[in-house]
């Protein structure tokens, strides 16, 4: 089924089920989510709040991370932290006080609650490696880039302002507290800093593992385990070398931060492993590099631009179309020289340019600006990736440009526009990241396809076709890849340009095993992630702020929190916004309703009150369907 046809079944209005708070009403309905709704499921939430025994003194408060508590009489410590809430089940276990919380890792659904908890006497200990996520975090939020960021390790999980800690541990370390002993086992995966504890409770040695693992082949969610932009496996392979250092302390049973207890932890991680192994063959490119850097004719009217000796061939992205008359089309406009375009113009006899681009990554259109002067010139922008393009600060995206590009014009998903003798057909080509342009186009008698970045030429003819996943570019499983393989497959090019490689002719064969693939990460990643819908650990930002980033005066300033529910069932969905004092909101709760397979934007009216001059920060804490998912999205206020 095409992506068009998914869109016709999705629901544009919530679905009503009683009565609306006037708040609520103002909720906006952004659009829908992209699915196959033949994959339709009834999984939910499961709501947190309860309180478990695991053994005579060990027990498990589900909040937004499972909090471990580990009894001694009166007094407690706990693994973790969420959202402080664990603080007041404790009676009930008749706990009175908390003396130590050791904590894995710094994502904020871990340890939020120390943001809120004012001074606290029990002492934290955190992982040496992430300490500065915790005591000095308003120096990392000032420092956090946006642009042109290709590290896309999970760092602004992080919290909203710094919390007093009295310990850092490293792998090897141990933590007495009332006749327990945690050794402290170096665990990355999630974070190339996260710690399990290692303890023997009631007779048992347990682990407890953080994020490294959510069950018997599964993980909490994909895009934390891509760490830098070409790292397709650096999670992975960190968490296996983690494995074997769990393996080392001869566990009976995995406690993780998200999922259930672990009772097999041989079988569980030797899924995982299995798992890792597949995706392994599966997410780096077979590609070969860009080898030739001279502009070259690869048809009479169709050009790479090639670049100068000084240039890495990597970075040449731009292709041109000719027309014979003094015109041409750019098909993207990155890292190219200057004076070797100029060069080319000149002796090819290009008087007038337009210029298009696969899409917003800056090493395919940063050098615009330097046209952008030259009144010769149109921009053409596909309308999925018009915002990003014309408004830069608006979003969190990786490899950003720092200003904007204003389009000329805004082409339309499968617009046909005829231009000096060629129909050029745009559509929406979704795969390595979500905003993304395809062009298609007879060249001399031959069909061409412009593909960007989202398949290249293999250096293993054998292979199977693949294309980069980066999930931080927006990345939709019944979308993405599926998208893109079909349509080159429905349109046979004879020619392919990639971004990056030299061109290539594919057979229809070589197309086939590409959407095989896609098909196959699709159920792959819906396997591992241990989500109601896996597409909750895929998309990086199915909650996230618009804009991502306000550079805000005194006064009033208005923002929307855009949230997606990918479940088959309508959401409600409680939304509590925190910040600190340099940022006033007079109505920083909401309650909204969501139907199946639906994004909405939720607006907000803040003020900044003090703190000018500096970045102040605004997360957004969730409750979604009675499941506290914590403070699952930011804001910048610059």
């Amino acid at each position: 089924m095409r992506r068009k046809d998914f869109l016709q079944l999705i629901p544009t209005t919530p679905l009503a089920t009683g009565a609306l708070s006037a708040a609520a009403e103002a909720v906006r309905v952004a659009g829908p989510t992209v699915f196959d709704p033949s994959r339709r499921h009834e999984r939910d939430f499961a709501p947190t709040g309860a309180l478990k025994p695991l053994s005579a003194n060990l027990y498990v408060y589900e909040d937004c991370v499972n909090v471990y508590i580990v009894k001694r009489g009166a007094r407690a410590a706990i693994i973790n932290f969420g959202t402080g809430d664990v603080l007041k089940v404790l009676p009930r276990i008749g706990v009175k006080s908390v003396d130590r919380v050791l904590v894995t890792h710094h994502h904020r659904d871990a340890v939020q609650g120390l943001a809120d908890a004012g001074e606290y006497r029990f002492l934290v200990t955190v992982p040496r490696a992430e300490a500065r996520y915790f005591q000095n975090v308003e120096a990392f939020w000032q420092n956090a880039g946006i642009y042109l960021n290709y590290d896309l390790r999970s760092h602004w999980n992080t919290l909203r302002r710094s919390v007093a800690i009295a310990g850092q541990v490293a792998g090897g370390d141990e933590v007495e507290w009332e006749g327990y002993t945690f050794r402290v086992v170096e665990t990355p995966g999630v974070t190339e800093g996260s710690v399990s504890y290692s303890a023997e409770i009631d007779g048992r040695r347990v682990v407890f593992t953080g994020d490294l693992i959510a069950g018997a082949g599964k993980v909490n969610n994909w895009f934390d385990l891509h760490w830098a932009y070409y790292g397709f496996t650096q999670g992975i392979d960190a968490s296996e070398k983690s494995f074997e250092r769990v393996r080392a302390e001869s566990p009976a049973m995995l406690l993780p931060a998200h999922g259930d207890p672990i009772p097999q932890p041989e079988v569980a991680m030797r899924e995982n492993s299995r798992i890792y192994t597949m995706l392994r063959g599966m997410l780096p490119p077979n590609s070969t590099g860009r080898t030739r850097r001279e502009m070259r004719h690869i048809l009479p009217h169709l050009i790479h631009a090639g670049g100068p000796e000084c240039q890495n061939t990597g970075v040449m992205t731009t292709y041109a179309i000719l027309t014979g008359t003094g015109k041409a089309l750019f098909y993207d406009y990155g890292y190219v020289d200057l004076d070797h375009i100029r060069k080319l113009k000149r002796d090819l006899g290009i008087t007038h340019a337009v210029i298009t681009f696969s899409h917003y990554h800056d090493d395919h259109l940063i050098r615009t600006f330097e046209l952008m002067r030259d009144d010769n010139i149109e921009i053409w922008v596909l309308d999925k990736m018009a915002d990003v393009v014309e408004n830069p600060t608006r979003h969190r995206l990786p490899c950003l440009v720092p200003f904007p590009i204003k389009p000329t014009r805004v082409v339309r998903d499968g617009e046909r526009i005829e231009w000096e003798g060629y129909t050029l057909e745009f559509f929406h080509m979704p795969g390595q990241t979500e905003y993304h342009q395809g062009l298609a186009v007879r060249i001399d008698g031959r069909k061409v396809m412009f593909t960007g970045d989202n398949t290249w030429k293999k250096a293993d003819p054998t292979r199977i076709r693949s294309g980069p996943l980066v999930p931080q570019n927006v990345y939709f499983l019944d979308g993405g890849f599926i998208t893109c393989a079909r349509k080159m497959l429905e349109y046979l090019p004879d020619i392919v340009c990639p971004a990056h490689t030299e061109e290539y002719s594919p057979s229809k064969e070589d197309l086939e095993g590409f959407v095989e693939w896609a098909y196959n990460l699709r159920e792959v990643m819906t396997g591992l992630i241990a989500q109601p819908d896996p597409n909750f650990g895929m998309d990086y930002r199915w909650l996230h702020f618009y804009p991502a980033r306000q550079i805000a005066g005194k006064g009033e300033f208005d923002v929307e929190l855009r949230l997606r529910n990918h479940l088959f069932r309508p959401g409600t969905i409680r939304v509590e916004l925190k910040h600190g004092a340099e940022v006033v909101c007079a109505a920083p709760v909401r309650t909204v309703r969501v139907a199946a397979k639906t994004e909405v934007a939720v607006p907000f009216t803040l003020r900044r009150v003090a703190g000018f001059g500096r970045r102040a920060m605004v997360m957004a804490d969730i409750t979604f369907n009675g499941r506290r998912l914590g403070e699952a999205a930011e804001l910048v206020v610059d």
